[in-house]
């Protein structure tokens, strides 16, 4: 199913233009509002006039994981605080204060609008959340369900709230994180509760990366099928990729989220399909905290094969996951 086939099933020259449209208004905006990209911009010659076709966008500076740790929250913000909305701090191993507007906060639960239809998440699905309710992933989550209509159980992290929960009702869809899955497991075997019982179709992760090797134990242990949300602490939201339900490889949302692969450690652009590089992503309609060519550190490969899901949003694969669903060899 999609849920917004104007942008999912949008022409290539279309989403470009959109993408171009969304590009320029955005480093504007960076330009007028945020402290430390005037700062960055200045720095590299780039003004209002520079960005006039997306190839342009190699003109800005990468935006590294140590550049956004650095630098403070109220450096990148572009508003002041009565703007503001929503303010979390997100992360694992690397953490960050993340603000958002009424409008950033839109944006996001459109996107994973998009994600949960294509999960197949209707009216009629009930899906339980199972993790802390200060967690802004999940919050944007709910409202997502909400919109669709879907049936909403608040799993929470209480372990006699858990149990309640998930023997009184039965859930087609578990979204959280592997490490709150994986603490699910070990409770279930604790209080003697057989997964077999359990009618549990279907798993889907919040990661910060797009490969985790606990997908597998997740899959043999719940007898359920997993899939991962991407994602990015440092962006502030998940679902700027998301599994494609009917292939291999992740779906990119493209007109807010700006993709380009390049090579690890240089700043050389990959272009050719199917040869792994480092995944870049730049905001494209972001308004508290907008982040430009954002290093995040996972490697992929652009699929140029048209998905089987009709979605025309531009597809990307792990090395190990295209090698294993297409039987080709990567190149690095």
């Amino acid at each position: 199913m999609i849920a917004n086939k104007a942008i999912e099933q949008m022409t290539r020259d279309e989403m470009s233009a959109l993408q171009l449209k969304r590009l320029q208004k955005q480093v504007n905006w960076a330009l007028e509002k945020s402290a430390y990209y005037y700062k960055v911009f200045s720095a590299a010659g780039i003004n209002k006039d520079t960005i006039q076709s997306l190839d342009d966008i190699r003109k800005i500076p990468f935006t590294t994981p140590d550049d956004l740790e650095q630098v403070s929250a109220f450096d990148l913000l572009t508003l002041p605080i009565s703007a503001v909305l929503r303010i979390s701090r997100q992360g694992g191993k690397r953490t960050f204060k993340k603000i958002y507007t009424s409008g950033d906060l839109a944006y996001q639960i459109e996107m994973l609008t998009r994600v949960l239809v294509a999960h197949g998440i209707n009216k009629s699905t009930v899906v339980g959340l199972l993790g802390e309710s200060s967690d802004s992933r999940l919050m944007d989550v709910q409202y997502a369900l909400e919109n669709i209509g879907a049936t909403v159980l608040l799993l929470g992290t209480d372990k006699e709230n858990i149990k309640e929960l998930i023997t009184d009702f039965r859930i087609d869809v578990l979204i959280s994180d592997f490490l709150q899955v994986t603490k699910l497991i070990v409770l279930l075997q604790a209080m003697g509760i057989s997964t077999e019982k359990l009618y549990l179709p279907e798993v889907i992760c919040m990661e910060e990366g797009v490969l985790n090797p606990n997908k597998n134990y997740i899959e043999q242990r719940l007898k359920t099928r997993n899939t991962i949300i991407y994602n990015s602490p440092s962006m502030g939201c998940a679902g700027s990729l998301f599994s494609c339900q009917e292939g291999n490889g992740f779906h990119v949302q493209e007109d807010y989220f700006y993709p380009e692969i390049v090579a690890f450690g240089s700043d050389e652009i990959i272009t050719d399909s199917h040869t792994v590089g480092e995944l870049v992503l730049t905001a494209l309609a972001a308004e508290a905290m907008p982040v430009f060519r954002y290093r995040t550190g996972q490697a992929v490969m652009h699929i140029d094969k048209p998905c089987d899901c009709g979605r025309t949003l531009l597809r990307v694969a792990t090395p190990t996951e295209y090698e294993a669903n297409a039987g080709n060899s990567a190149s690095y």
